[in-house]
């Protein structure tokens, strides 16, 4: 519908366009309030987020380092002799080994062809490989020393030139090495390793590509060998160089204590003894890191629960913000922003239920290791630190010496909360009831893969945009109304001073 005409005064010399914004302005005063109410819901929602946040990236923190305990409970391995074999331990590793002889290491199964007039670039076509293309399969040993059960196709085509052969087989997942260099191709198993009676490479070349380029795998193929070693006593081997045994990560790096059968004399290198311990220092550092994060994380919830609440300073509306600076509105939102959840009851149930986790016992046995305080990890007793940890790294290492598979367990046993007891070690508890404390945050703050209908903040901002909207087009009548009635007395006036202008004349000519 079109605007009704507005006249600005023409008749009374009245600013009435000033006068109907002055007006406004006063009538628009509850609209204001209900937009600044509307931002006050977002910045609580979007702050609330914020703290599922954080509580999302300490929990994957704690999954990554404490849900399982190997990744918590780190060893170190004692080596007489790492220029012969190197080693890890994982969690499981116990006892010693002592390797008192490597007699063969292990190799790759590897084929290098005779020398050919070609270079890199020449093409398929030129070794009369024609048609539209042609297929290689092949396949070779895998890792855990067995052949791979099916094959791995390449597409050859007339076109493709040496080097693009070659490169498409090493982007294969055939499990092989090609090279040509010098008019000479090669082919390498990727994986060592000897598989009996069988070729740890096996190809498939009806076209004949590698035989044209002088490589027949049939003469040409050296097999690859397993490492053969003694450990404890026992004579074994393995397909690879790099294997675990007894919980150690062992890496034969040289062979040693051969003795030569044709001349035989003592052997001139001591077995390489091997020893697991516990890095009692990593795991210091691992619960240090603990503290460090979860101080960081609560003293963030703990200061928006204290923060300064600015009455005066009400979130700014798009008009208000026109007036005003970039500086000014950055200094006036952060008074604005300033306790939004201050003396929250979500974020403080919350904080008290990862309290009262941290604190929890694991199980009634007594003279064990089975609560934080035992290892040396206690409660500030600063009050206004709200609940921060501080360590005692003497106690904990202490505790780590004496006891770290206790330790470990009070910290990382999953177990489960039944009406008959409680298993869980302090992380699940931790973790349990930040679970708790996130979804009490998305029902009353969402997420952002929900939709506004789903959280209580969300129906809220639903029914202020109904407000709003309601109150603007109130508003655009209320405005319209007033420039009616301006209009009606602009014409008025005009037509009384038409009428008086007449009548002035008509006096004159009397």
């Amino acid at each position: 519908m079109a605007s009704p005409m507005r006249i600005g005064g023409l008749a009374s010399g009245m600013d009435i366009d000033q006068i109907v914004k002055d007006l406004m302005k006063a009538q628009r005063i509850p609209l204001d309030k209900l937009l600044q109410k509307k931002i006050t819901f977002e910045w609580q929602r979007d702050s609330y987020r914020t703290i599922n946040t954080k509580l999302k990236t300490f929990d994957a923190y704690l999954s990554d380092n404490f849900l399982l305990s190997s990744s918590f409970n780190k060893k170190k391995v004692t080596n007489s002799n790492s220029d012969l074999v190197s080693a890890t331990a994982n969690s499981s590793a116990s006892g010693t080994l002592s390797i008192e002889s490597v007699s063969q290491l292990a190799t790759a199964a590897r084929a290098v062809g005779d020398k050919t007039t070609y270079t890199n670039t020449t093409k398929m076509s030129d070794l009369g490989i024609a048609g539209p293309s042609t297929i290689i399969s092949l396949k070779a040993i895998q890792s855990d020393g067995t052949m791979a059960a099916g094959v791995t196709n390449v597409t050859i085509n007339p076109t493709d030139t040496i080097d693009q052969v070659v490169s498409k087989i090493n982007s294969s997942n055939a499990g092989v090495t090609a090279l040509f260099e010098d008019g000479k191709l090669s082919i390498t198993a990727k994986n060592t390793g000897d598989i009996a009676g069988k070729d740890a490479i096996q190809v498939t070349d009806s076209a004949g590509v590698f035989g044209k380029l002088g490589l027949d795998l049939s003469t040409k193929l050296k097999a690859g060998t397993n490492a053969k070693f003694q450990v404890n006593g026992l004579e074994t081997e393995r397909s690879s160089n790099t294997f675990t045994i007894s919980g150690y990560n062992v890496t034969l790096k040289s062979t040693f204590n051969v003795v030569d059968p044709v001349n035989p004399k003592p052997p001139t290198v001591a077995a390489v003894q091997l020893k697991s311990e516990t890095d009692i220092d990593s795991m210091v550092d691992k619960v240090k890191e603990f503290v460090d994060k979860y101080n960081e994380l609560i003293s963030g919830m703990n200061d928006s629960l204290k923060e300064k609440v600015y009455r005066d300073f009400p979130p700014l509306t798009d008009e208000q913000r026109k007036d005003m600076s970039e500086n000014e509105q950055k200094l006036w939102d952060e008074k604005a922003k300033s306790g939004l959840l201050r003396s929250d009851s979500i974020v403080s149930s919350g904080l008290s239920g990862m309290r009262d986790a941290i604190y929890g016992r694991l199980g009634d046995e007594k003279g064990v290791i089975n609560t934080l305080a035992q290892m040396g990890i206690t409660t500030s007793s600063n009050y206004s630190d709200g609940g921060k940890l501080v360590v005692d790294e003497d106690k904990l290492r202490k505790a780590l010496t004496e006891n770290p598979d206790q330790v470990v367990k009070t910290l990382t046993q999953p177990g489960g909360k039944t009406p008959d007891g409680d298993t869980r070690g302090i992380v699940k508890r931790l973790r349990d009831s930040m679970k708790q404390f996130t979804i009490k945050i998305e029902t009353k703050a969402g997420k952002a893969t929900v939709t506004d209908q789903q959280y209580t903040i969300g129906k809220s901002l639903i029914d202020m945009n109904t407000r709003i909207t309601s109150f603007q087009r109130r508003l655009e009548d209320m405005e319209a109304r007033y420039w009616k009635q301006f209009t009606a007395m602009e014409k008025a006036i005009s037509k009384a001073n038409n009428q008086s202008s007449y009548l002035s004349q008509f006096g004159n000519n009397q």
